[in-house]
């Protein structure tokens, strides 16, 4: 929207240079309402030939949401554009011109956008497609300045169903082939919307900027700017420069723990303790327990206390130092690291693994939960305790 606050005080239709009347860009010089039919007489006296019916139902035809000039050159006029609109939305696809260069001037006319206080910018073909409150005015007065049956002209080619292309030019056009139900094929040629080829320039432009003194310093990245002819208007008057092509190089897959890290502090679950020798040195504290039933002696008792004790210490140094760890990955993905979930027990890392065999899960739960474990599990924890104290 233009507000009162940016027209700046002078008299646009006189000050301004043809460079500025007729253009595809916007030209900054916000227009009252009673100032447009002035501006399309200035316009039209830009131009160095008359605009005629016949030259805007030819633009109307050369103009279309996808230009396929963009994929090849070798494409011929009569099947230069295609015509798409979005079935999820309730207003026309923005279309582009694909015209022959002595047609690019008038083109210029139809597309230039208008800056009309009080309305969105917007040109006299977007007033055509998609209407707003001021459209009748705007339409009105270029209607009176280059007449009425320029204007029904550029209503009927736009308003009307397209000539769909039937011819493409070989060597450039990808091919996809889809099956259908009936087990013949469906060839498909895509090809992406005219706007995405401006689009992408100006998200481009910011990284071929050069450094300033004193300026912030311009975003970088790997891009590779290539011509596509050195008269870009032949695609269409729309669009300039070359095409962009650029390398989007992925960040190399995460090992396993680095990826279960990475979930944990943002709120996965506990990174697993992915150490073989852990399952066997449980699976012989359970056996080791079925020998202290039937012989129950000092030595058993001995070697039940040991394996026991080794196998908490180190469970608990393996959660001491993943925690550590996960505080400064959380420091590194701006996370506060007192929002860093609790670790487990110490027999829930212990059990939580993938097991051998089917039944070693059961021997292994039930030899963490048995009641000596748990004695050395809450002797531990008092040795904790009081060496805390």
């Amino acid at each position: 929207m233009v507000s009162d606050d940016t027209l700046k005080d002078q008299n646009a239709n006189t000050t301004a240079k043809a460079q500025d009347l007729l253009t595809f860009k916007a030209p900054g010089r916000p227009l009252p309402p009673d100032q447009i039919h002035a501006e399309f007489t200035a316009m039209k006296g830009a131009l160095k030939k008359p605009l005629t019916a016949q030259i805007a139902r030819r633009i109307c035809e050369k103009s279309g949401s996808h230009l396929i000039k963009l994929v090849s050159p070798r494409v011929d006029g009569d099947h230069a554009t295609l015509r798409f609109d979005d079935p999820a939305s309730n207003r026309r696809s923005t279309l582009l011109p694909s015209v022959n260069a002595p047609d690019i001037p008038f083109c210029k006319v139809v597309y230039r956008p208008l800056e009309v206080i009080g309305g969105a910018t917007m040109s006299v073909v977007d007033h055509i497609l998609n209407p707003q409150e001021n459209s009748d005015l705007v339409l009105g007065a270029f209607g009176e300045v280059f007449g009425a049956d320029i204007l029904e002209a550029l209503k009927d080619g736009l308003l009307a169903d397209p000539v769909v292309p039937r011819n493409l030019g070989a060597g450039e056009f990808p091919i996809i082939f889809v099956p259908r139900a009936d087990g013949s094929d469906l060839q498909i040629t895509p090809v992406s919307p005219a706007t995405t080829f401006m689009g992408m320039k100006r998200v481009t432009d910011a990284y071929f900027q050069k450094a300033q003194p004193g300026a912030p310093r311009p975003p970088r990245g790997r891009w590779a700017k290539q011509a596509v002819s050195s008269k870009p208007q032949n695609i269409s008057g729309a669009i300039g420069g070359p095409r962009v092509r650029f390398l989007a190089t992925m960040p190399p897959a995460m090992h396993q723990a680095e990826a279960e890290m990475y979930r944990f502090v943002h709120g996965g679950s506990f990174p697993r303790w992915r150490d073989d020798e852990v399952a066997l040195w449980v699976m012989r504290y359970a056996d080791m327990l079925d020998a202290h039933t039937t012989y129950n002696n000092h030595d058993t008792r001995a070697a039940l206390d040991r394996t026991a004790d080794r196998m908490l210490r180190d469970a608990g140094n393996f959660i001491a130092e993943t925690l550590a760890e996960a505080r400064n990955v959380a420091l590194i993905h701006g996370i506060d690291p007192a929002s860093i979930a609790k670790p487990p027990s110490l027999p829930t890392l212990l059990v939580r693994r993938r097991w051998p065999q089917t039944d070693a899960y059961d021997r292994a739960r039930m030899a963490l939960t048995s009641s000596h474990f748990e004695d050395r599990l809450r002797k531990l924890r008092g040795e904790g305790e009081a060496a805390h104290e």
